[in-house]
């Protein structure tokens, strides 16, 4: 029985592989009868649009305020600068920038809101000469609100840094080596003011059009650790050791054209490797837990966290006080060559 079972396995996984790397139609009978990762992402695609578009309606999208700002203050860097641009979005920048301000609760934080109306103070400066009507309607609009306090003239453009950087080549390089995926914590908690200092260096990390569309969902109490630890397949053997865990989670109602769909995982991972040096410079350990994508694991993981139906579990990264006895593993890294390559068309 186990032999026709073995065998069953084989041809299985046989036509599985045919159909994946086939024809045009039997990769589409692949993806429509047998899996359904496909579908799933389009679901979640789907479900962050709408949300985008419910945000839009009710005037809190902060999303699309950040990218809209951006985009602005980019343009005031450009050279030559432009005495007309923006013109396709400044009126809608304005208004939901105002919408937003008069929201009962918080929407944005007080940096958000500083860099938004310095930026749009520098934009309809830098467009005053603009007779397009579009232009002068918005700074109308603009005007006429009333602000309740000072501004912050040092949160829009500035000059790059070109003096010597705090941190030197070596440093950084000795930093990125001595960093290695820990497996084994002492019990020790991690002071969350360390964690939080970790955190600000990852919301440093590049975002496109400065949307961050991701948060970290942090866990310490051991309960909880253990409850999330248990989710991920990475985690067999060592997950029951790890003081804390940080769950990275994007957010696809920060878009509205499936073209971005991909800027979750790169943003979101792009901010968890700056914050995993952020603990490693302050001496605590960290190990990077892959999330592949398999329904039933993400369909747990999100029912635990009641997770948003546009929001999807990006990576895990546990965190903790190295236990010295333990090993990690050395994992060699390819080599330069084979990493990069220099004006290859």
């Amino acid at each position: 029985m186990s032999s026709l079972r073995s065998a069953a396995g084989r041809v299985k996984r046989g036509l599985t592989v045919r159909l994946r790397q086939g024809t045009p139609i039997e990769r589409a009978l692949y993806y429509t009868f047998v899996s359904d990762a496909f579908s799933r992402e389009r679901k979640l695609v789907a479900k962050g649009h709408q949300e985008y578009s419910k945000r839009v309606e009710a005037g809190r999208q902060e999303f699309l305020l950040r990218r809209n700002i951006h985009m602005l203050e980019k343009g005031l860097t450009m050279r030559p600068r432009r005495e007309t641009y923006g013109i396709a979005y400044v009126e809608e920048t304005v208004r939901l920038f105002r919408q937003i301000l008069a929201a009962p609760t918080p929407i944005i934080s007080v940096d958000v809101e500083h860099w938004a109306r310095e930026v749009l103070d520098r934009y309809f400066d830098a467009t005053a000469k603009s007779a397009a009507p579009e232009i002068k309607r918005a700074r109308a609009s603009y005007e006429s609100f009333l602000w309740e306090a000072e501004g912050n003239k040092l949160s829009g453009p500035h000059a790059p840094f070109v003096d010597q950087a705090p941190v030197d080549i070596d440093s950084i390089t000795a930093l990125a080596v001595r960093r290695k995926s820990v497996r084994w914590f002492k019990p020790d908690k991690v002071e969350r003011e360390k964690v939080d200092r970790a955190m600000l260096v990852a919301a440093e990390a590049p975002s496109a059009c400065n949307r961050q569309p991701f948060s970290f969902r942090i866990f310490d109490d051991p309960e909880m650790v253990a409850a999330v630890t248990k989710i991920p397949m990475g985690t067999a053997g060592y997950g029951h050791n790890l003081p804390s865990v940080a769950v990275i989670v994007g957010n696809q109602s920060a878009f509205i054209d499936e073209r971005d769909r991909h800027l979750i995982y790169i943003d979101g991972c792009l901010a968890a490797m700056s914050f995993i040096l952020g603990l490693e410079s302050q001496g605590v350990a960290s190990v990077c837990i892959n999330w592949p994508d398999i329904a039933a694991r993400d369909k747990k993981m999100s029912d635990l966290l009641h997770l948003e139906p546009y929001e999807r579990v990006v990576m895990l990264v546990g965190y903790g006080y190295a236990d010295e006895t333990g090993d990690t593993p050395f994992s060699a890294k390819r080599a330069l060559k084979d990493l990069r390559s220099y004006n290859q068309l």
